[in-house]
């Protein structure tokens, strides 16, 4: 069986830190050709290191490569619309990171372009195949706590991964200095950071279509522009909830945590990190945990996963596991929760819908 051929757009974090080591264990069934990157450096380093046979600073030049099967998408979300349209039209499958894009409006024009060119369209929410949840899944389904009445969920991340306007970190900055994800420019704050993680685990927990959302947000960096803390409440079709709260500005030291709740009317799931990590580093200018986040989250499977059931629905002609409404779906509650959080009013999903509205 011969292996497919996978472009990667954008190594940066989350391809160098997921996808590039996932793809490198999926090794007999896929072959990484080429990546490409606006940093020529970053995507030369890429090259060498996970064995692609090129490396591109415009990412037109890799989709026009007739020996790729299918496109990796890793670059920031303001990009994804136009990447995975012109991959699309190319007759590429495409895998993006999420979130989908930045706006519905965005979003929508991806799904068209994966309809209208008959490839494969898949939006990488990596928890929907992550052990812990994918259990949480099944004993939802199997009744185990009746029906669901409550989702509530508690993330935490620490502002290194972030950084801050004043201390440029790696992430690619097209300003030249300020980390994009700090940026109001570029990014929307932590609703669609991280958040949709969450708006997607209560849809697909509860079953349920969301009928509204009241959020509250703030900007607690002095030095941020987006806000990087976000409460809200849902309230779903069927009569459940999903309350949550995300942080992303906790000391650098802190570890990453995240805490789901399951209630039903007949039992409750709980599924946490540990507040602490099972390996510790002490040195002289702080404290290091290097296995929390990769141990915690169990970010290796669940890509390797994630990227494995993608290239199945490729290879036998399969609709995607996770369906590119439900991505659109998680982004539409997040870009919700933004306005409900400006507005300081519940937002109901038909008006926005309705209004046409995408950030």
């Amino acid at each position: 069986m011969r292996r497919l051929r996978v472009g990667l757009i954008g190594t940066g974090t989350i391809a160098q830190s997921a996808h590039l080591p996932a793809i490198r264990r999926l090794a007999d069934e896929l072959e990484l050709v080429a990546v490409a990157d606006v940093r020529a450096e970053v995507a030369a380093d890429a090259a060498r290191r996970y064995g692609a046979e090129a490396w591109y600073t415009d990412y037109r030049e890799l989709i026009a490569r007739p020996d790729i099967d299918l496109v990796d998408i890793c670059t920031p979300e303001f990009l994804h619309c136009e990447q995975a349209v012109a991959a699309a039209e190319a007759g590429k499958h495409v895998l993006c990171e999420k979130p989908m894009a930045s706006t519905l409006e965005e979003a929508d024009a991806m799904i068209a372009a994966a309809r209208r060119n008959g490839v494969k369209l898949m939006i990488g929410h990596s928890r929907r195949f992550t052990r812990r949840y994918r259990e949480v899944a099944r004993l939802i389904r199997e009744g185990a706590v009746g029906e669901v009445r409550l989702v509530r969920e508690n993330e935490r991340r620490p502002r290194a991964m972030y950084g801050r306007l004043d201390l440029p970190v790696g992430h690619w900055t097209p300003e030249g200095g300020r980390p994009w994800l700090a940026s109001s420019a570029y990014s929307q704050g932590a609703a669609l950071t991280n958040a949709v993680h969450e708006t997607d685990l209560a849809r697909w927990f509860t079953g349920q279509e969301a009928v509204s959302i009241y959020a509250a947000a703030r900007i607690t960096d002095p030095a941020g522009e987006v806000p990087d803390f976000l409460t809200y409440v849902i309230t779903f079709a069927g009569g459940a909830l999903a309350v949550a709260e995300i942080v992303n500005q906790l000391p650098a030291d802190y570890p990453y945590y995240h805490m789901l709740e399951v209630v039903g009317t007949e039992g409750l799931i709980r599924a946490a990190d540990p507040p602490m990590s099972p390996l510790e580093v002490w040195r002289p200018d702080g404290m290091a945990y290097p296995l929390n986040f990769g141990h915690l989250l169990h970010v290796d499977d669940a890509y390797r996963d994630e990227i494995a059931a993608f290239v199945r629905c490729v290879r036998e002609d399969r609709d995607p596991p996770l369906d590119p409404w439900d991505a659109r779906q998680a982004l539409a509650l997040s870009i919700a929760a933004v306005r409900s959080s400006q507005l300081g009013q519940p937002v109901l999903l038909a008006s926005l819908e309705a209004q046409g509205e995408g950030a």
